[in-house]
């Protein structure tokens, strides 16, 4: 496990407003062109197509992971 993710933003269905979004860990291998990133406010998961993604100019950033407090 990183300590590391990558975030950008997308308009959440759910939510109904651009949100953030994370990219939880790729189990699949993708590394970072994994299609997979979840809202952090509501948990919806988008599975978004990289090609599209970079032809919008999605900025995404690899931020640290702040310290869980209990």
């Amino acid at each position: 496990m990183t300590d590391a993710t990558r975030e950008t933003t997308y308009q959440c269905p759910t939510c109904r407003r651009l949100e953030l979004f994370v990219q939880p860990q790729c189990e699949e291998g993708h590394g970072e062109q994994c299609p997979d990133w979840a809202c952090v406010i509501c948990g919806t998961a988008l599975f978004v197509d990289t090609s599209f993604a970079e032809g919008e100019q999605v900025q995404v950033e690899k931020v640290r992971k702040a310290p869980r407090v209990a």
